[in-house]
């Protein structure tokens, strides 16, 4: 058998107390309360939307795959699923813990936390394969993981990133050995990316072919029989995989009109300033309501960055393919700055972006709504910068003393730590039991379609909107309510017509119009006057009636 100290120093175990400790972290970061992680999660509706989308697709996979995109939201609408991201990357992390602990908010909390640790674990072997030192690795894994853009998106699992440094890892490695192991992690991960989020998938061809490029322009190798195969092959399962997904998607446009307007993306979009703001100092320049133009990595990193610009730029690399990442990080600062790119906010114009040939002649660019989250590639490109960076330093300057590099790492990572600790994540609330009416909808015919009152008007503080879709996990009904990236713009004006319910015939009839067959008023959530006075008009129309009511929700049908 092998010796304990042996083992200690083995590389896999190593990589295991890797996960383990950032996943320890991630609980410090996040502020997760630990015992409560199955009844709490952080504020706003993006929780609920993703216990949802999990819980439905469990629902339906097995049952109607081919009628998966349908969903039970927005009724009553087709292919609803496709007014945001499916998720079905985290779905294979979610299924089977969900077949374990049977708690769908427990399971979302715990792919929240791993997938900080996934992330950095990736991040690591990513510059372990370019740098050959472990400490300069953990470094870019420590920022990889923990930079305040994670933290200030921790309930959008699908912006984690945390399969991308895998899809870059296996990049490199076929670019050396084009072995079908190599060719199938890459695919792989490609497909995890592309199942986890669509927005970050469609920047990776930008990255696969300056990749390519710089690989050419060194070595002018051309393609063997064999390598063209394999780079068939791996287009021809991409396809396979993400044509029958994508096709929803692109029919939006064609249903719906589907666009982001130039106003909403530049109101999303974080500017060049931006990238200088320390979590030091969100609280002065964000709100929670700007959470999208909090994309700054800090100022530690920063300084790391300039660092290892300046040693590499003294101390080039040999693989010069390296310095793609270059490329790739000030891609990405163009791309997330919008359709204009601005020095700040207070700018009346700026310069037409790369992002506005994406926007008018490329499909389904146009549908991105949040264009600052491909920050995410900013911080990749600098974790691997700064690895290598701080690898060619620990070479040429401290010639490989292992006190000096261990010393100069602890107070790198701490000054990491510190700062990153300033990120402030969405506190976490508690999730109440669902309301005892569901049970009684479950029961109920499958072509019923409810309207739930109140309507989610105030996305703000009291979503009830995704409080519903939620709570549609317990029945599955269809329901005109719904929670999303989109809205149809019928569902909107629906919102407005009813923002103050008057109880006249003729909301009736417009409720009825759109395709609602019951109504389910949730009088918790209004005011105590409100009651009776609804009631007692709606026992007066000959348009409804009452047919049940348990707690202090009613259900009325439409005649």
């Amino acid at each position: 058998m092998p010796s304990s100290s042996k083992i200690f120093h083995s590389h896999k175990f190593q990589l295991v107390l890797l996960f383990f400790v950032f996943l320890l972290f991630s609980l410090w970061f996040t502020q997760s309360p630990v015992r409560q992680l199955n009844i709490m999660v952080p504020q706003g509706g993006d929780p609920f939307l993703v216990a949802w989308l999990w819980s439905w697709e469990m629902h339906q996979i097995p049952i109607t795959p081919l009628s998966l995109f349908d969903a039970n939201i927005f009724a009553p609408f087709k292919n609803t699923l496709a007014f945001t991201e499916h998720m079905l990357g985290s779905l294979l992390l979610a299924w089977p813990l969900f077949l374990i602990f049977k708690n769908i908010i427990l399971v979302f909390n715990l792919i929240s936390l791993l997938s900080f640790a996934i992330a950095g674990l990736g991040m690591y072997l990513l510059a372990c394969y370019l740098t050959k030192n472990k400490a300069a690795s953990l470094v870019a894994a420590f920022i990889y993981a923990f930079a305040p853009y994670k933290i200030n998106h921790l309930e959008h699992l699908n912006l984690t990133g945390l399969w991308l440094p895998y899809f870059f890892l296996f990049l490199h490695k076929i670019s050396r050995d084009f072995s079908w192991k190599n060719t199938l992690c890459f695919i792989l991960f490609s497909l995890l990316v592309f199942l986890n989020a669509m927005q970050y998938f469609l920047f990776l061809p930008l990255a696969v072919l300056s990749f390519i490029a710089v690989k050419l322009r060194l070595r002018r190798a051309g393609f063997t029989k064999e390598m063209l195969i394999k780079v068939l092959f791996i287009i021809c399962v991409l396809l396979l995989v993400a044509i029958p997904i994508a096709i929803p998607y692109l029919s939006l446009k064609n249903d719906f009109n589907f666009e982001r307007s130039i106003t909403v993306i530049e109101g999303l979009s974080p500017d060049l300033f931006d990238y200088f703001i320390s979590p030091f100092f969100y609280k002065l320049f964000y709100t929670i309501f700007s959470q999208e133009w909090a994309v700054g990595t800090g100022l530690v990193v920063l300084l790391l960055l300039v660092f290892a610009a300046r040693v590499l730029y003294r101390h080039p690399p040999q693989d010069k393919t390296k310095l793609v990442y270059c490329f790739i990080g000030l891609a990405a600062v163009l791309f997330s700055c919008g359709y204009y790119i601005q020095l700040t906010r207070a700018d009346s114009g700026g310069l037409i972006g790369p992002w506005a040939l994406l926007y008018n002649f490329i499909p389904g660019f146009s549908g991105i709504r949040a264009v600052g989250r491909y920050s995410i590639f900013f911080l990749l490109s600098a974790s691997v910068v700064i690895a290598l960076g701080l690898r060619t330093f620990f070479v040429n300057h401290l010639k490989n003393n292992k006190k000096k590099i261990l010393v100069v790492s602890f107070f790198v990572l701490l000054f990491l730590f510190i700062e990153f600790s300033f990120a402030q994540p969405k506190r976490y609330v508690p999730v109440i039991g669902h309301p005892r009416v569901y049970d009684w909808v479950k029961a109920q015919k499958n072509a019923n379609i409810y309207l739930e009152m109140p309507l989610g008007l105030n996305y703000l503080e009291n979503n009830w909107d995704a409080s519903y879709e939620y709570f549609s996990i317990f029945h599955f009904k269809k329901i005109v309510n719904g929670y999303s990236g989109y809205a149809p713009k019928a569902y909107e004006e629906l919102n407005k017509r009813l923002r103050h319910f008057d109880f006249q015939d003729d909301d009736i009839m417009i409720i009825k119009q759109y395709g609602a067959t019951h109504l389910i008023f949730h009088f918790d959530y209004y005011m105590s006057t409100f009651k009776d006075k609804t009631i007692n008009r709606l026992k007066d129309s000959e348009l409804v009636k009452l047919i049940y009511q348990i707690d202090n929700d009613y259900v009325f049908e439409i005649q």
